[in-house]
């Protein structure tokens, strides 16, 4: 099981969450105590059983620091998959030479370290480097339990699903990244998954578990650069943007750098 289960966006100011929480109608279910270590403060959106995470630099000398610098406004950081194959992924992340540019699993912290009150007693994660993947960081992670989307997700902390409830929330259907070579790009994250790379209107994707799909579109950049947000009224949400300042184009607008594209959930009628 591999699955989209969230993206990360660099921030200045991490009240840019809780405007986007305002616009989609969602609550902040997550802040990390844990991430200060890093220089940073984070705020993870709950949609549905997947994230929006926002990350802000506390000091400079960060990596986001570093980021921020290149997109004054924010950007799209990172791209998250949940597993229950964390082995075999590392297993072809070595095989192939991808650099890794950070990983944290119980071995490697240490007894002390695994803080049963934060989810960490089992969770292992890995984030690879953007040049070794096409440009974009990417991470994979696994928590005991996380079988189902409401199970164990410890980058969301041990209570988030009191905070996550009901039916009609968004979720995130599929993360796009620009590449001046989007075909090396996916197939370069599709070996890692074992999974095929597809054809969906011109573009190249990767079908994931869970129902949702990393797409991949060629542009002057390496990016992360659109997020697909699935809603049971995308009409509502789009007016909150235009109502706190946004362009809405169609069905997208721009936060932070990164485009959401709203689409109707399967099954809503149409206006």
């Amino acid at each position: 099981m591999i699955r989209l289960r969230q993206v990360c966006i660099a921030s200045p100011q991490i009240t840019d969450a809780d405007e986007l929480a305002e616009i989609f109608g969602v609550n902040v279910a997550y802040r990390d105590p844990l991430i200060i270590e890093f220089g940073l403060e984070n705020a993870l959106l709950g949609f549905g059983g997947t994230f929006v995470e926002f990350i802000a630099p506390l000091k400079d000398g960060t990596t986001a620091t570093r980021f921020l610098a290149k997109h004054p406004g924010g950007g799209g950081y990172m791209v998250i998959h949940d597993t229950d194959e964390y082995e075999k992924i590392r297993e072809r992340i070595d095989a192939q030479g991808v650099r890794v540019a950070f990983e944290s699993t119980p071995e490697l912290r240490g007894a002390e370290n695994n803080q049963a009150d934060y989810g960490y007693d089992s969770f292992r994660h890995v984030q690879l480097d953007p040049r070794s993947v096409g440009g974009t960081l990417m991470e994979f992670n696994q928590t005991d339990g996380n079988e189902d989307y409401f199970g164990a997700y410890a980058p969301a902390g041990t209570r988030w699903q009191e905070l996550v409830q009901g039916d009609d929330l968004p979720k995130i259907v599929a993360a796009e990244c620009t590449s001046t070579d989007p075909d090396a790009m996916a197939t370069t994250w599709a070996t890692l998954m074992d999974k095929p790379v597809e054809n969906e209107d011109g573009h190249a994707v990767i079908n994931l578990d869970g129902g949702a799909v990393d797409r991949f579109v060629a542009g002057a950049a390496n990016a992360f650069t659109r997020v697909f947000i699935e809603a049971s009224d995308p009409e509502q949400v789009l007016e909150r943007a235009r109502a706190a300042g946004h362009e809405v184009a169609e069905s997208e607008f721009e936060f932070c750098g990164v485009r959401f594209v709203i689409v109707p959930r399967a099954g809503t009628p149409a206006r």
